[in-house]
């Protein structure tokens, strides 16, 4: 039996067990006191944080906490010797929070759903040991300025949907365990970034946002390349094996070209809409064909009539000025003239229609220069833009900073058309200048691989202006 002196001395410390066993089922606390509570009965198994419950306890007072009118907006408990997990419907539930800092503690496990703080903008977590696929939770919360998970134990890709967190000014990331390519980030106002000492692999994208971070941001990740991490990337164009005949022979190797989509599993596009945008791209393109063959067709006419007007003018001496020919049966050079250089078509020569120079492997349509070869372009790094009805275009940066856009005909759409035929349409398109066309400048055949080398437009397509592009979150 107790006296009473010490049951005066145990009661206190009985109720104060009570609340925190159970902190959810004391509705006489204030709603965060309760979450606090509930966050140190999981999160502190040191019972480092003295939180006293008397009856006049100020929540607000307490370690780490920070209000305005009652609510809870800054909690900050760093370097604490914190030891367990970060459960759910505990801090989570704090929707007024706008700082949340854990960092240099001892919290194990996956973090819970925080898309319920709506207002955060600091989130620091690093030196922790949490672990899991990175939150996509966090993605949901707009308003984050500062987000650090360094020195834990994440695994998994990094979503391209970080670039929704479009107020990003820190975003570190460093020694973890990701896998996957970066993401081509645009945040204009980041200006702190870190992946180093993960798993990342592939090329680094080279947007405004990644190109003005220094190698430190990325070292460590052995199997990163591009211009950005001074290393050169494989050719998503060619095997590097030969063919047997001295020159490479150039094969598929798109094992490594993944499209965004398949790197993340919270953005999916429905089959629907890829089929949908299949069928606007072939008529587009089919569009574009017959337009490039009836500009070549008039061309090649403007220039027949270009050189029978010439013909005639050097033999003037021959045809008497009171010719009974009406004028309507000869081409009015000035008007030609005039049309030709409408449309920017080169001047017609005496011996061939379409002149073509060898550069290598490469066949540079008339009166391109030879900036480049095939063996710059196969070393140059790549970017997958998109899949086609006709075939794969990429985004081909060389080392000489040139860019261009490399399409790879797909060989089963391409079969049908003989080696002397694609020649024959490229040099009739490769003349065609106007500034509605992109300009086709060489071309590339080999066996049964195709290459069309045009003009890099950093707008991207014109589907995509139209509409945008669309996301499924998996929720």
């Amino acid at each position: 039996m107790y006296t009473a002196k010490q049951i005066v001395v145990l009661l206190p410390i009985f109720l104060l067990t009570q609340v925190y066993a159970y902190p959810i089922q004391n509705h006489q606390l204030p709603s965060d006191a309760v979450y606090l509570l509930s966050f140190k009965t999981k999160a502190d198994k040191d019972n480092n944080l003295h939180y006293n419950l008397n009856e006049h306890f100020d929540y607000c007072q307490w370690q780490g906490v920070k209000c305005v009118h009652g609510r809870v907006v800054r909690f900050a408990l760093q370097s604490l010797t914190l030891r367990g997990t970060f459960q759910p419907d505990t801090l989570s539930r704090l929707d007024h929070l706008r700082i949340l800092i854990l960092r240099n503690n001892s919290l194990t496990g996956p973090l819970p759903d925080l898309s319920a703080f709506k207002n955060l903008k600091t989130l620091f977590l690093d030196r922790n040991f949490f672990s899991g696929f990175f939150p996509p939770s966090i993605l949901f919360l707009h308003q984050l300025i500062n987000l650090d998970l360094a020195h834990n134990n994440f695994t998994g890709s990094l979503p391209v949907e970080i670039n929704r967190l479009d107020r990003l000014v820190s975003l570190r990331l460093e020694s973890n365990r990701f896998t996957g390519s970066i993401p081509p980030l645009n945040q204009t106002t980041l200006t702190i970034f870190n992946v180093s000492d993960n798993n990342l692999t592939g090329p680094v994208p080279l947007t405004l946002t990644l190109k003005k971070f220094k190698f430190s941001s990325f070292k460590s990740n052995p199997n990163l390349c591009g211009d950005v991490v001074n290393k050169p990337c494989s050719s998503p164009f060619f095997n590097s094996g030969g063919d047997g005949g001295g020159a490479a022979s150039p094969a598929p190797v798109l094992q490594n070209a993944r499209s965004e989509g398949e790197d993340n599993n919270l953005a999916q596009t429905p089959h629907k809409h890829r089929s949908k945008i299949g069928v606007v791209l072939g008529i587009l393109i089919a569009f574009l064909i017959l337009i490039a063959a009836i500009l070549s067709i008039f061309a090649l006419i403007k220039r027949r009539g270009l050189r029978i007007e010439s013909n005639k003018t050097s033999q003037s001496s021959l045809v008497s000025e009171t010719s009974t020919d009406s004028p309507e049966n000869y081409t009015n050079p000035i008007s030609a003239a005039k049309e030709a250089e409408k449309f920017s078509i080169p001047p017609p020569r005496q011996q061939a229609e379409v002149v073509v120079k060898s550069g290598g492997d490469l066949r540079f349509c008339s009166g391109e220069a030879e900036v480049y070869t095939m063996e710059q372009l196969m070393r140059g790094s790549a970017e997958l833009l998109g899949r086609g009805t006709l075939g794969t275009t990429y985004k081909a940066v060389m080392d000489n900073r040139l860019i261009v856009c490399v399409k790879r005909l797909d060989a089963t759409k391409a079969e049908g058309t003989s080696g002397e035929a694609f020649e024959s349409h490229l040099e009739g398109v490769g003349v065609l200048r106007h500034p509605n066309l992109v300009p086709v400048r060489a071309y590339f055949q080999a066996k049964q691989e195709r290459l069309i080398i045009y003009d890099y437009q950093p707008n991207g397509s014109l589907f995509n202006l139209i509409h945008g592009k669309y996301f499924i979150i998996d929720s």
